[in-house]
């Protein structure tokens, strides 16, 4: 059965592997180049403050070189990866036979329908989170005094590019393409319905799953405009809204909102000749009447210490799935597929 189920799928396995073996390539190529960068511009071996000033140097030096783009390209890999392994690995694995026929002749032998199942699950499955774990592996190593010196782990870009997050999606997409497959009976549309299924996975997990598994915390801090921020006017109802980015490096920043002493959100109205067309071009006049407003910022973030929980979390929620979809598989085909 094992044999079986490798020929049948095995060129769409070549050539997601050939895939990440020239990723994994890139990787290993460029890896002298990072951390010599890294070495060079003193980021290896920093303590303290100065490690801020030699990680925006190694930035700034890695900037031109191929490194930079191919970490691009990996990430980009990655998110790709779930896709290519439910519409070509998953999707067709079923619905290719139940749609000519051919199991029928599978089952008439002496292998039980949910062995059958089974053992394209193991393989195809153990497959997928194989090489996504591989890949991720390497690219978290790879990344590290990048991911040092950004601060940027908890981005929900990055996320789900480190870690063992990207194991938990390529199992889920594998067995989504299935169960879809299962169920539809048609190669192609198992294929369309699982890209949509993945897709929509994916988007969905960092505005509404992580942030549900990360718990965020809150700080109310007060008003302090004394570096870059942005200012909404409304001209018709004189409605002031402050966009001021709070200094939280490393923290993955949910929301950050003014508000004033009653705890709602600040929003005017405002004193055009303090802030806005009428107010003096300075930099002083407008953030000195904020401060006067007696104004509070109020940020919902997620800490940088919580990278491996919130890893933990979510690959736990993938995992939950991916077994629900197998055991609905098995069951599905033992007791409703005719």
């Amino acid at each position: 059965m094992i044999w079986m189920t490798w020929r049948q799928f095995r060129i769409p396995a070549l050539a997601t592997g050939a895939l990440l073996v020239v990723v994994l390539g890139g990787l290993a190529l460029t890896w002298s180049e990072v951390t010599e960068l890294a070495s060079q511009t003193g980021y290896t071996g920093c303590q303290g403050d100065a490690c801020r000033a030699a990680g925006e140097a190694f930035l700034q030096a890695l900037q031109p070189g191929w490194a930079s783009e191919f970490h691009i390209a990996a990430i980009a890999v990655l998110y790709l990866l779930p896709a290519l392994v439910g519409i070509f690995w998953g999707a067709p694995l079923v619905a290719r036979e139940l749609e000519s026929g051919t199991y029928r002749m599978v089952f008439s032998q002496s292998v039980s329908r949910g062995r059958w199942l089974l053992v394209k699950l193991a393989v195809g499955g153990g497959a997928a989170a194989l090489g996504a774990g591989l890949l991720s592996l390497m690219l978290s190593r790879w990344a590290q005094p990048i991911d040092g010196a950004t601060a940027d782990r908890m981005n929900p870009l990055v996320f789900a590019a480190r870690g063992i997050v990207p194991v938990g999606y390529a199992a889920l997409a594998f067995l989504v393409g299935v169960t879809t497959g299962l169920l539809l009976r048609r190669t192609v549309a198992a294929m369309a319905v699982t890209l949509l299924v993945i897709v929509s996975l994916q988007i969905a997990a960092p505005f509404v799953v992580r942030p549900w598994l990360a718990q965020p915390s809150t700080t109310v801090t007060p008003l302090r405009v004394d570096g870059e921020y942005g200012l909404s006017l409304s001209p018709d109802s004189g409605e002031m809204r402050i966009q001021l980015e709070p200094d939280r490096r490393g923290d993955w920043v949910l929301s950050s909102t003014t508000i004033t002493a009653t705890g709602a959100e600040f929003r005017g109205p405002a004193d055009m000749t303090q802030c806005g067309p009428l107010a003096p071009r300075d930099r002083e006049t407008c953030p000195r009447w904020l401060e006067k407003q007696n104004l509070r910022q109020e940020v919902v973030y997620v800490p940088g210490s919580r990278f491996w929980i919130l890893q933990w979390r979510e690959f736990g929620v993938l995992f939950a799935l991916t077994a629900a979809l197998s055991l609905f598989s098995l069951w599905w085909i033992r007791r409703r597929l005719v």
